[in-house]
């Protein structure tokens, strides 16, 4: 299995955590190779490196193999994003082409749509060569697999596998005396962030018990700046990044959970959010309308709406009673669709029939 470092802040490394955590592990016998050490912005020369040491990790290993008698692997499964990521894979993802029987795409990038539109010519058709020679492509969403089904010029395997998270109980959120909105991810434009805290302004002043929690890496800096400038300390923690207990406290205390983005795959924090029980406010870009359906278990705005958003935020303020009947919708939306053990059992199940075919 090939992808950025699992020790990262980033969505493919939590999919790979969140996969370490199940029988996975018992059921496939996996090498995972780094192709990153780090979830830096820029730092291109670093990742350069990085992905060549990671090539060359690969070459010893296979040879490392050869010697042993052991032959090709079974699947090489390559955890995909955009940009220069996707050209520090190539070499990895060609070469799987003689060291493993099967090769499996798995696409992760919010922005691979713009990064594909980016190109033309010969790097456009490497492109669409990747997922045609594939032997199996992993997409997030209905609407990824038919993305990728149309920039493609002959048929290819495409296999929608949801991101997942684990099941968690759903906290006693009666009788609090705030509303608590959360939002989990990277600061910045992408997520919503912004707009997310200009709606907020608009809402908070009728609404005084109400809260926001901005909590992840990036420009986390200048979040807090604006929150100050608003006047807002009392009402908006800005946490920075948050992990493990403190994640799962943010999620506990939060009543509502928001993810304005402007392109996304399919959203982890969504998932986790649901998988305890909150509504959600969100947008329709990427998958995001397969895990938040609209005057169901959430409420969906556009993207930069911010009019929307915050009459959003003003109508699950104000009543109780529904945010209780769509968090109880959201919660048993993700036992149908988003549950860990069930991703799990589908993915080892697309590998068994792969190796199948290639005996």
């Amino acid at each position: 299995m090939v992808g950025i470092g699992i020790s990262t802040t980033t969505g493919i490394a939590t999919v790979v955590k969140n996969w370490l955590a199940t029988d996975f592990p018992d059921r496939v016998s996996l090498r995972y190779l780094s192709t990153q050490r780090a979830a830096v912005p820029g730092a291109y020369f670093a990742k350069f490196v990085d992905g060549c040491f990671a090539f060359a990790r690969l070459v010893f290993m296979f040879l490392g193999r050869l010697i042993l008698l052991k032959g090709r692997w079974d699947v090489m499964h390559v955890h995909q994003s955009s940009w220069m990521s996707f050209w520090r894979k190539q070499p990895i993802w060609h070469f799987g082409a003689l060291c493993a029987r099967r090769r499996v795409v798995h696409l992760h990038g919010s922005e691979f749509k713009d990064f594909y539109a980016s190109t033309s010519g010969l790097r456009r058709r490497l492109i669409q060569r990747f997922f045609e020679r594939s032997d199996a492509n992993f997409v997030l969403s209905k609407e990824w697999a038919e993305w990728v089904e149309g920039i493609c010029r002959r048929p290819t395997r495409i296999d929608i596998v949801y991101n997942a998270a684990l099941r968690q109980k759903m906290p006693d959120r009666r009788g609090r005396p705030t509303v608590t909105f959360a939002l989990m991810g990277r600061m910045g434009e992408r997520k919503g962030v912004f707009d997310l805290l200009e709606a907020f302004k608009k809402m908070a002043g009728n609404y005084p018990s109400a809260r926001l929690i901005l909590a992840g890496d990036g420009e986390v800096e200048k979040v807090r700046s604006l929150v100050a400038a608003a006047g807002l300390e009392d009402k908006v923690e800005v946490p920075g990044w948050v992990s493990g207990a403190d994640a799962e406290s943010v999620f506990e205390r939060a009543d509502v959970y928001c993810l304005p983005s402007y392109n996304e795959g399919l959203p982890g924090s969504i998932l986790e959010a649901m998988a305890v029980g909150l509504p959600v406010i969100s947008t329709p870009v990427g998958g995001i309308l397969e895990a938040v359906q609209h005057e169901s278990n959430g409420l969906i705005v556009e993207p930069g709406d911010i009019a929307a958003l915050a009459d959003g935020l003003v109508r699950l303020a104000a009543d109780v009673e529904l945010r209780e009947a769509m968090g109880e919708a959201s919660y048993a939306l993700f036992e149908k669709k988003f549950d860990l053990d069930a991703i799990v059992e589908q993915v080892v199940g697309i590998y068994e029939t792969l190796f199948h075919s290639a005996a």
